[in-house]
């Protein structure tokens, strides 16, 4: 009987704990929530989630990415279009200190990854620019 209830208080414990693990790992946002944002939420957006993803361990900044490509993946064709072109009439509208901005912000989350997270990432992108159309691919440098 002691054996038992120590196997489910064990049990318990790690029960406990991979819920406490999975509430840290964050949640991307709909990008059809996203493209209403303001410039300003969409910067503070950006800077608090690089700041959660720094804090972060490496295989919940990976879950994270999973995720947030699970929800484009979701998305219809005709919806990834509109969104997309959204977000594109949105860039061009802002002033290019703006753009500057946005552009740092990136450049310091990912500076601050190591290296294998970087070429990770770098991988990913190269992934998923083999599923874009060669006129969508121009606007990914």
């Amino acid at each position: 009987m002691k054996r038992l209830i120590y196997f489910f208080q064990i049990g318990l414990i790690w029960f406990l704990f991979g819920h406490v693990a999975a509430a840290s790992v964050l949640e991307p946002i709909d990008p059809r929530e996203s493209v209403n944002y303001s410039f300003e939420q969409r910067l503070n957006q950006a800077k608090q989630l690089h700041a959660k993803l720094k804090e972060a361990t490496p295989s919940e900044r990976l879950a994270f990415s999973e995720k947030s490509i699970e929800i484009i993946k979701k998305l219809n064709p005709e919806e990834r279009r509109e969104l997309s072109e959204r977000f594109k009439t949105q860039w061009k509208k802002l002033s290019d200190a703006q753009k500057k901005e946005i552009k740092q912000e990136a450049r310091n989350y990912i500076t601050s990854l190591p290296d294998s997270e970087r070429k990770e990432l770098k991988r990913r992108k190269e992934k998923m620019l083999e599923f874009m159309s060669p006129e969508e691919r121009k606007h990914w440098p």
